[in-house]
C-alpha cells in the first residue's frame, strides 16, 4: 500500500507491505526489509539490516502522535492516500462530512474518540490491527465526531464505515 509519512514536518512517500512479522518499506528506489515484533502494547522492536530500533508510540498533547526511537522523540503521522481520498463526502463545501472507512480487514484495537468529541485535521480516531501491524485511522477534516460504529476488539471488513466526522 502507498503511504505518506509526515516525520517531524517532512513528507515522505513510501510503499509498505507486511506479512508474518516482516515488513517491507520502499523509499524512492531503496527497499528495506524489517523484522517487527510487539513485546508489549505500543512498543515495537524493529530490526533493519542488523540495526535494532526500539519504538514506543505515544499520543502527544493536542492529539498528535509521537514515536520514541532509541530515546529520541519524533512527531509523525501516517496517511494512506487511497483511504483518505475516498473518505470525504461533499468536501467542496464547508459543511463536509468525513466518513472514515476501513481500508483493509482487521481488528479494532483502540478507539481514541467518543461521539461529541472535537477533532483536528489528521487526528487519530481509532486504530485497526491487520497482519500484526497497527494502522491509525485519522480524520481528514476538523470537526465533531457524530458517529462511532465500532468498539475495541471488533473485527471489521474492508470498506466498512468506522466513524463519521462533521
Amino acid at each position: 500500500m502507498k503511504l505518506t509519512l509526515d516525520l517531524d514536518g517532512k513528507q515522505l512517500e513510501v510503499e509498505f507491505a507486511s506479512a508474518n512479522g516482516r515488513a517491507w518499506l520502499t523509499f524512492g528506489d531503496r527497499r528495506y526489509e524489517a523484522e517487527v515484533s510487539e513485546p508489549e502494547s505500543r512498543l515495537f522492536v524493529v530490526t533493519i539490516e542488523a540495526r535494532v530500533f526500539r519504538c514506543a508510540i505515544d499520543r502527544a498533547p493536542g492529539g498528535a502522535t509521537e514515536v520514541t526511537v532509541n530515546g529520541s522523540r519524533i512527531a509523525f503521522a501516517v496517511r494512506d492516500r487511497k483511504h483518505l481520498r475516498g473518505n470525504v463526502v461533499g468536501a467542496a463545501n464547508a459543511g463536509a462530512r468525513a466518513t472514515l472507512t476501513a481500508s483493509m480487514p482487521g481488528k479494532v484495537v483502540r478507539v481514541y474518540c467518543a461521539v461529541g468529541d472535537e477533532v483536528a485535521v489528521g487526528q487519530g480516531v481509532l486504530v485497526i490491527e491487520a497482519m500484526k501491524m497497527q494502522n491509525e485511522i485519522q480524520t481528514p477534516r476538523a470537526g465533531r465526531v457524530v458517529d462511532i460504529r465500532v468498539r475495541d476488539g471488533q473485527t471489521v471488513n474492508a470498506g466498512e464505515i468506522l466513524a463519521i466526522v462533521e
